[in-house]
């Protein structure tokens, strides 16, 4: 395996992540779904070739749909809930995987670049310097 650039556990450790590429996009998505699944007002996440990830640890899933309707898998530890993972039919195809970018151990979480379903976001939630505003999912 390549040289791992950063590191990161969900909560209690039982899942462990290594990267060994410099995420191609790190951004803040503001659906709901990703609203209600970390609890927040948004979920960080970053895309990164499926090859250059590792997991280790047991991943419980819970089937959800995109905008789309197409089925989305989020991936999740299956000790402390932490999410871990997003996957669909279309990441799969372009061998891309969308990690949770605070599962990081810090301070390596690299700065969003984009914010995706701002048209679903909180009112309250002020801009992000240096993320370009998309109102849904940018063409791939």
């Amino acid at each position: 395996m390549a040289e791992v650039l950063y590191r990161g556990a969900c909560l209690c450790g039982a899942v462990q992540l290594a990267l060994t590429a410099v995420p191609a996009t790190v951004g803040l998505c503001h659906c709901r779904h990703c609203q209600k699944q970390s609890g927040s007002a948004f979920s960080a996440f970053m895309v990164v070739p499926t090859s250059q990830v590792a997991l280790a640890g047991e991943l419980r899933s819970f089937e959800d749909s995109g905008d789309d309707g197409a089925p989305v898998l989020r991936h999740f530890c299956g000790t402390c809930g932490s999410p871990v993972q997003t996957t669909s039919a279309k990441t799969q195809a372009q061998g891309i995987s969308v990690i949770k970018a605070a599962l990081l151990d810090l301070p390596g979480i690299p700065a969003p670049q984009i914010q995706v379903f701002c048209d679903h976001g909180l009112p309250w939630m002020p801009q992000v310097a240096g993320t370009v505003r998309f109102n849904r999912m940018p063409p791939a």
